[in-house]
């Protein structure tokens, strides 16, 4: 599409400005983005689109233009807002901002309302470079994962199409009003999900059953708190897992996972309990116990990872199905040979600082 001459000129003298703007802004978000999982993206205003937009009549001026460089932050959920709204105003110049609640919308309309953060370089770091910085207004766009993907998926399809046609105004509206109420169910997950009517699966009560007992043994400190897993969740699939990895029979399988949680709640909460290392992780623990010849199950058809707390703190004999790590560049030993050739040589393994036990249990003293 032709531009107007007076617009290509000065869209040329701001181009290489638009340019360093995004260069700054990129430095200055992704660090506090990347570490939360928020996805960064951005764009300068091409001259095509800018030229389509002045037709429209409503700027008055050059300054009034605010999105010629402009930015999208997307964040899991708009409880995240505030966090991003707060590092926008500590980082740049604000000039002004429009929440979800700040237009006047009927019940029954459906449309874009994410939030929109207007904003310049603050004039100490635009003082720093090429002239014009600091007068470039820019808009940053802060949307859920949901909206993004509804704006994603509408906006050619609808906004830039070559025809103003109702039923897809419509989908689109009725797609907007869906991720509305998926947000709203989001943020009052904790209640919504209360009133979900529950099927019995025995699955996920074995896995219940799993996380009380574990987490119980801890909360009453007869596991130490350095064994506390990261989720509980998937501490649960890791036990249940290893025990289908001997008993595939649904029935047989819940009997052997809950006599192994009653060993487990029995030797720990007893009166001379049993000794649990500070390191390693809690997993290991149940390794050892599925391990015992007097219990039901085996390790033989499950892959573990070997590490020193196996064979020095739980005296675990030998492992059949080993995690086979990557071969080491310049080493005499074959680091994926399968377990049980006897004619793979044997690996040095480095010395392991020695690991602290603790014996837990009423009264017990723990040593760190």
């Amino acid at each position: 599409m032709p531009a107007p001459e007076a617009l290509r000129r000065q869209y040329a003298r701001i181009e290489p400005v638009l340019r360093e703007l995004r260069l700054y802004v990129r430095s200055t978000l992704h660090p506090f983005c990347e570490p939360r999982g928020y996805t960064f993206f951005d764009r300068i205003k091409d001259l095509e689109s800018l030229s389509e937009k002045l037709e429209g009549g409503r700027y008055s001026s050059w300054n009034d233009i605010d999105d010629l460089y402009a930015f999208t932050i997307v964040v899991p959920s708009p409880q995240h807002e505030e966090a991003v709204r707060s590092k926008l105003d500590q980082s740049f110049y604000r000039l002004k901002v429009r929440d979800r609640t700040a237009a006047m919308k009927a019940p029954d309309v459906f449309r874009f309302d994410g939030l929109r953060w207007y904003g310049r370089m603050r004039d100490d770091a635009a003082s720093e470079r090429q002239p014009g910085m600091g007068y470039v207004t820019f808009e940053a766009q802060v949307l859920t994962s949901f909206e993004r993907a509804w704006a994603a998926v509408t906006h050619d399809l609808v906004y830039k199409a070559d025809d103003v046609d109702w039923k897809r105004l419509r989908l689109a509206a009725q797609l907007k009003a869906a991720v509305e109420q998926i947000e709203m169910i989001i943020a009052a997950f904790e209640v919504t999900s209360s009133a979900v009517l529950e099927s019995p699966w025995p699955e996920t009560k074995i896995k219940q059953d799993i996380i009380a007992t574990f987490s119980g043994l801890m909360n009453d400190g007869h596991l130490p708190e350095t064994l506390r897993p990261s989720s509980w969740r998937r501490f649960a699939d890791n036990v249940f897992s290893l025990v289908n990895s001997f008993e595939q029979r649904p029935k047989q399988r819940a009997k052997a996972i809950q006599s192994l949680l009653r060993l487990a709640d029995t030797e720990l909460r007893s009166s001379i309990p049993a000794t649990v290392p500070f390191s390693g992780t809690l997993f290991q623990y149940v390794l050892s116990l599925a391990a015992r010849p007097d219990t039901p199950g085996n390790l033989h058809d499950f892959t573990i990872v070997d590490s020193s707390e196996l064979t020095t703190l739980y005296q675990l004999g030998e492992i059949r199905k080993k995690f086979r790590f990557p071969d080491v560049p310049g080493s005499d030993s074959d680091v994926t040979e399968e377990v049980g050739d006897s004619s793979a040589p044997e690996i040095p393994s480095q010395a392991a600082p020695p690991a602290s036990t603790q014996e837990v249990g009423p009264g017990a003293m723990g040593c760190a």
